[in-house]
């Protein structure tokens, strides 16, 4: 079952679902490493998972993560 099963494939729905993601990845990079690194492979899965949503979320969430993402030195 995807987001196609029950209905959400409105436009808006996936903008709040990415941006709220990306809130998400810029919140955790204020934390220090211990809490940022469990919270960052979180929110990797989740972005895996967004994959099968379809409408370009997940390369959405792809691109977010990357660019917000703390590198390491």
């Amino acid at each position: 079952m995807d987001c196609r099963d029950i209905g959400y494939q409105e436009e808006g729905f996936f903008d709040a679902l990415v941006r709220m993601f990306e809130q998400a990845v810029k919140s955790a990079n204020t934390l220090p490493a211990n809490g940022r690194d469990s919270l960052i492979a979180r929110l990797a899965r989740v972005r895996e998972i967004s994959h099968a949503f379809g409408y370009g979320v997940g390369d959405d969430m792809d691109y977010l993560l990357s660019k917000y993402t703390l590198k390491s030195p």
